[in-house]
């Protein structure tokens, strides 16, 4: 089998990070700079829709702090302080610059625990190279937004659930077939009474990722209560699917109408769901220790509550890492 496409390798796989995402700030004391993931050895390539950028004419590389900082007068775009004060929601596409880089970094503690449970039916397909059917359920955000390839925006990079579809075909060779009914603005509540779409055309594997909209009102009971709920009723409508559960990424500070201290019991209460036909993806950890590295509005692709291109492949890598794609490409 060929390698995988190096924007589908785990991100916690290679020494390569490709595209990583960082949004420059407007300063009053000091040029505008974003922090890495992972303090830099070479940067091969900075770029975003407007341009390819220079290093010493429009950045410049704090390599042992891990920094990039936007020279004076650079072709980059900046953002000011008061504009992100003020998200609305906007796409952050065109103002945001993605970073190639290798690094050195010890990647071991980034990789996420293998999932309890177990979903031996979908694995055994896959392994066999027989086609898989999946069912995506979820928010705006399982639905695309805000993935360049969703608003048909240059580098036209899918949303996870795709690229999700593409890592599995190449990892194993099976022909996947991506069925997503996820609908912007719906919590798992919506979803309860949507089983029907779901188990349309007999999944082999249901992705379920509720959480972001929840957060505006639902304490982890009554989430949690609503997810079991669901997969019980797709289980009478489709007895031989299996599951992966995906917790949320987390929203900006700007958010102000979502409850941040619920995305960690949502969490804790998916992990607890899984079982003999139930894995986990657990974005959310994920999103936590990068965000504690990185500014939030560096992964966010309107501001607030939706990823960018960088942070629907954490989601794809957090997924396919669960499933198996475990192929590093040729180092780059």
């Amino acid at each position: 089998m060929p390698p995988l496409d190096p924007l589908l390798v785990p991100f916690w796989l290679s020494p390569t990070m490709h595209g990583e995402s960082v949004l420059f700030i407007a300063r009053d004391d000091g040029p505008a700079e974003s922090r890495l993931l992972f303090p830099p050895d070479a940067v091969a390539a900075v770029t975003s829709p407007q341009g390819v950028y220079t290093e010493g004419i429009d950045y410049m590389v704090d390599r042992q702090a891990g920094r990039i900082v936007r020279v004076p007068g650079s072709r980059m775009p900046e953002v000011t302080p008061q504009a992100i004060a003020a998200a609305d929601g906007a796409l952050t596409h065109f103002r945001t610059v993605a970073v190639t880089y290798t690094h050195s970094a010890d990647l071991e503690p980034w990789r996420p625990r293998r999932s309890a449970g177990a979903i031996p039916r979908v694995m055994q397909r896959l392994q066999r190279r027989e086609p898989v059917t999946i069912s995506l359920t979820g928010d705006s955000i399982s639905e695309g937004y805000d993935a360049s390839g969703f608003h048909r925006l240059p580098p036209l990079q899918p949303a996870f659930g795709s690229l999700v579809a593409k890592g599995l075909e190449q990892q194993h060779g099976s022909a996947v077939h991506l069925r997503n009914v996820a609908t912007a603005g719906w919590t798992a509540a919506n979803a309860l009474w949507d089983t029907g779409s779901i188990t349309a055309g007999e999944p082999d594997l249901v992705i379920v990722a509720f959480g972001m909209n929840d957060a505006s009102y639902a304490e982890a009971a009554e989430f949690a209560a609503n997810i079991a709920n669901l997969l019980g009723r797709v289980r009478d409508e489709a007895p031989a699917a299996e599951f992966m559960l995906v917790s949320p990424m987390l929203p900006t500070p700007e958010c102000s109408w979502l409850v941040p201290s619920r995305f960690e019991p949502y969490r804790a209460a998916l992990a607890a769901m899984t079982g003999d036909g139930v894995v986990l993806a657990d974005v959310t950890s994920l999103w936590t220790r990068m965000i504690a590295r990185k500014d939030p509005r560096d992964l966010s692709g309107n501001g607030l509550n939706h990823p960018n291109d960088f942070g629907h492949r954490v989601y794809a890598h957090a997924i396919l890492d669960q499933l198996g794609c475990e192929r590093p490409a040729p180092l780059s």
